[in-house]
């Protein structure tokens, strides 16, 4: 069981760095200008959306199973999805699309 979490955890992290990699060599990145700032809060709620769409993609939008990866109760999970607007299907959809624009 928790060598079945690890090989998941180290899976979704081995897509994540392919994203990242995909992220930093596309034209769409913009550089972060901190002589005009940036709104913290804004980035960390980014990044929360990237790791939730990530953990459902990975669990075929199992919100259960998606809590556990993300070492969160799934109450908390289901608190965030709802927060920044967030359905599984939705988020899976848009991680594959994402996937797939960028082949």
């Amino acid at each position: 069981m928790v060598a079945d979490q690890l090989v998941m955890l180290a899976q979704a992290l081995a897509r994540e760095i392919e994203t990242l990699k995909a992220e930093l060599t596309s034209d769409q990145i913009n550089p972060i200008d901190f002589n005009e700032g940036i709104d913290f809060y804004d980035e960390i709620a980014r990044y929360e959306i990237e790791l939730i769409r990530s953990a459902l993609n990975q669990c075929d939008g199992n919100q259960t199973r998606a809590a556990k990866l993300l070492h969160l109760k799934s109450t908390t999970l289901n608190a965030k999805m709802k927060h920044y607007g967030l359905h599984p299907i939705r988020s899976i959809m848009f991680q594959r699309q994402k996937a797939t624009q960028a082949k």
